[in-house]
């Protein structure tokens, strides 16, 4: 997902425990109110459609999704509801901000390291379930200003810390209802029950991974010098494609690099088009 660009859906209704569960990736029996959920969606064949995080409040969930295509998730939760049990509302007051993990202020650090979801009236503040060495998200239910003194992380320096982490942004580095989520970390970004039974997408997945059936795997890489390849531009080196060109920042980048380039890890890779790139 987006760091930020992201909206917030309040979802209502009869079994919506059940109702998710047959429908992500995660395991719903995970989520509760200490201990939000990061999931996905896929298609009947597996391949990607959205992804998003669950906070689950007392009677309701909610979720938030990339913003460019939250009314199609909205579309595509409600093919699901067949009986018409379940309510999503978007949020339009809500909004994201973020705070890399070692530049939490002590006073939030330590209300947050005695629980993992910390709550006030006009805002919730849990650790992004992706990784435990991340960022702090904050959900305000208003205007953040004059709420609490905290300096929030700027774009460049979430990206940075992203990348390094491996930690896909499926606005730009996944291709809807084309790219398989074991390609690009799902797994160990912490949004893949491998035990909790079927889902839509299950099968497929499944067989990726207990087959080994996967290709490709993505890598943070860092540039040497040369000319960047562009997003999603193929890479070359003595004629055989490598990998694929993913989100970059300044001088690193992910890339989805082919699984057994995991040898040349700490070497250099003198691209087709004079780039010499670095696999971290």
């Amino acid at each position: 997902m987006n760091n930020t660009d992201t909206k917030i859906i309040k979802v209502c209704g009869k079994n919506i425990d059940n109702f998710f569960q047959n429908i992500i990736t995660n395991d719903i029996n995970k989520l509760n109110e200490n201990n939000p959920l990061y999931t996905a969606m896929l298609s009947p064949q597996g391949k990607y459609l959205y992804d998003f995080i669950i906070l689950k409040e007392k009677d309701f969930f909610l979720l938030e999704v990339n913003s460019n295509r939250v009314n199609y998730f909205i579309d595509e939760v409600k093919k699901y509801d067949i009986r018409k049990e379940i309510s999503l509302e978007l949020k339009g007051n809500y909004k994201t901000k973020v705070i890399i993990k070692e530049n939490l202020t002590k006073k939030y650090y330590e209300k947050i390291n005695k629980i993992r979801v910390y709550r006030e009236e006009n805002f919730s503040l849990f650790l992004d379930p992706r990784a435990k060495d991340f960022l702090y998200r904050f959900w305000f239910y208003c205007e953040p200003r004059n709420l609490i003194n905290l300096d929030f992380s700027e774009k460049k320096e979430v990206e940075q810390k992203r990348i390094s982490k491996k930690i896909p942004n499926s606005n730009s580095d996944l291709i809807y209802n084309k790219s398989f989520i074991l390609n690009y970390n799902f797994e160990t970004i912490n949004a893949i029950s491998f035990n909790k039974g079927c889902y839509v997408g299950q099968e497929n997945t499944a067989r990726q991974k207990f087959r080994g059936t996967q290709k490709y795997f993505l890598q943070s890489i860092k540039f040497i010098s040369g000319s960047i390849p562009k997003l999603n531009e193929d890479i070359f080196v003595e004629g055989i494609k490598v990998g694929t060109m993913k989100s970059r920042c300044n001088d690193i980048a992910l890339c989805l690099m082919r699984k057994d380039l995991k040898k040349t890890k700490d070497k250099l890779l003198k691209t087709d088009n004079n780039c010499i790139l670095k696999i971290l």
